[in-house]
């Protein structure tokens, strides 16, 4: 860990070095970043590349999947201010240790003043992350998707959540793995939905993308916070705090000078990135991607596949002197009947005060962990099918939606 540390720091030494001060020039925003861009003058840098420096933070929480029972494709501002309301109303509660959470495995109170939040909340008019498709929902799984995820479950049906290293989440395990395209209830998205038993509640909330915990059927956003640096021929995006979009605070250095992508065969758990700009649009391009397990972990969001045919492309534009359009789409043709696009607005703010992370359970704890469920096998067990109840049930109308659309084309 110690040597990876060093490493990292001398490549972002070298990177601010090369760092000078930006200058604005006029220049013309890309059509997909808004309306609002094509009147910004883009800041650019001493070499000319759009000026995106900073730490820039997702504000805006927002559904992932747009729910099930609604149309639109946007709230009215009434609408928005009676989120934004609830959601204050909740923060007071909590701050007072009075609001109660049901938070993991079904806690009450689960972090109910630690959950406090000083910033007041926003909410997007959309209704739902998701650009494309139209109606703002995941696409279908494939059939081949749903065989592999049955083999997946299948690994560790009637055993607990500690027989090994792999049965814990990446976050525990202090693994950094790119976690945008993550997503919670194994990647399934929950459309709008509440799942509910007798042992288990599952709020859509829950469900999202992106990291950030919310409550009451708020949804999240992109938080972050992220941050660029930028020389010649290079971008490094450092995500700095751990999120529970799963694996822990990372780096990424995007090479922008067209060298060929490495070969397919090399792949790791934050893949190969490769970045150009296509006018005032920083173009990031990922592949090489592998997720790591074979199981499905008991809690921590996991991607649906294992990233060999994941080729995930993300977008930023500066849309203003604080204002940034975050757009990322998703092609898996193993996981996914066609792509989907996510698009997000971030926010600049250079006074954030970033604690960073410092992962020590994989290191230190999890002898202890493993100890603990193997000395406690029914608790083990019982945490293990807590988490499988709203996998199942989701599963269940994931399978009966691809199986309807896989006798349709045989017709």
């Amino acid at each position: 860990m110690r040597y990876r540390l060093l490493v990292l720091v001398g490549t972002l030494a070298v990177v601010v070095t090369l760092a000078v001060v930006s200058a604005p020039v006029a220049a013309q925003a890309p059509s997909e970043a808004g309306s609002s861009a094509s009147t910004y003058t883009q800041p650019r840098t001493a070499w000319g590349d759009p000026d995106l420096a900073g730490v820039w933070r997702g504000m805006e929480r927002i559904d992932f999947e747009r729910p099930r029972d609604e149309t639109r494709e946007f709230y009215t501002d009434a609408e928005v201010a009676e989120k934004v309301a609830m959601a204050e109303a909740r923060n007071a509660q909590r701050l007072l240790g009075k609001q109660e959470n049901r938070g993991f495995r079904n806690q009450a109170n689960y972090n109910s003043v630690v959950g406090y939040i000083a910033e007041k909340a926003q909410y997007a008019k959309r209704t739902s992350a998701i650009i494309d498709p139209p109606d703002g929902r995941l696409p279908m799984w494939t059939m081949e998707q749903v065989k592999h995820y049955e083999m997946r479950e299948a690994a560790t049906a009637d055993r607990g959540d500690s027989d090994w290293t792999v049965d814990r989440p990446t976050s525990e395990r202090c693994i950094p793995i790119l976690a945008l395209p993550v997503l919670d209830n194994f990647g399934m998205g929950l459309r709008g939905t509440r799942v509910t038993s007798a042992a288990f509640k599952f709020s859509a909330s829950a469900g999202t993308l992106d990291g950030g915990a919310s409550g009451g059927g708020s949804g999240t956003g992109v938080r972050g916070p992220y941050r660029f640096v930028q020389s010649s021929g290079f971008m490094v995006i450092l995500r700095e705090q751990q999120g529970v979009g799963g694996g822990n605070a990372a780096s990424r250095i995007i090479p922008l000078d067209g060298r060929p992508p490495i070969a397919q065969q090399f792949r790791h758990f934050t893949g190969s990135s490769h970045g150009h700009w296509e006018g005032n649009t920083l173009v990031v391009v990922t592949k090489n991607l592998v997720y790591p397990g074979p199981v499905i972990t008991s809690y921590g969001p996991t991607y649906p596949g294992d990233g060999s045919t994941l080729t995930f492309t993300e977008r930023f534009t500066r849309t203003g002197p604080d204002s940034m359009d975050f757009r990322y789409t998703v092609d898996d043709p193993g996981v996914y009947v066609q792509p989907y696009t996510v698009q997000h607005n971030m926010t600049l703010d250079n006074d954030y005060k970033i604690s960073p992370v410092i992962c020590h359970e994989g290191h230190d704890d999890m002898p202890s962990a493993l100890a603990a469920g193997r000395f406690d096998e029914l608790t083990a067990i019982d945490n293990a099918n807590d988490a499988r109840i709203p996998r199942k049930l989701r599963f269940e109308e994931v399978k009966a939606e691809v199986m309807k659309a896989d006798a349709m084309k045989k017709r």
